[in-house]
């Protein structure tokens, strides 16, 4: 994906505007002279390949597990349960090991 691809996917994030200019394009051609208008040097194979892999991204999401859905489906921890068990564990060596010297 190309940086001008990129700048407008981080403008279109952060600008409800934008997004609801984009939505409202009737045609490939509006929503990419919508995008033009937001940065600088996007061209147009640029935009339609970053629309089409921003989709996949967002139907994947929907129809597929992602490693952290596999990994609590199959009994694994949380990231938040990862962080939460490490610092406790950590936590409660320091005391043992203080008291050990």
């Amino acid at each position: 994906m190309t940086d001008a691809m990129k700048n407008f996917l981080d403008k279109l994030v952060q600008d409800e505007e934008l997004q609801n200019r984009l939505v409202a394009a009737k045609s490939p051609e509006e929503a990419y002279d919508v995008a033009r208008g937001a940065v600088d040097g996007l061209l147009l194979d640029d935009f339609i390949s970053g629309m089409k892999k921003l989709h996949e991204v967002l139907t994947k999401s929907k129809d597929e597990l992602t490693d952290a859905d596999l990994s609590q489906v199959a009994g694994g921890l949380s990231k938040e349960e990862e962080i939460a068990y490490s610092t406790s564990t950590t936590t409660a060596a320091v005391p043992a090991a203080a008291a050990a010297i």
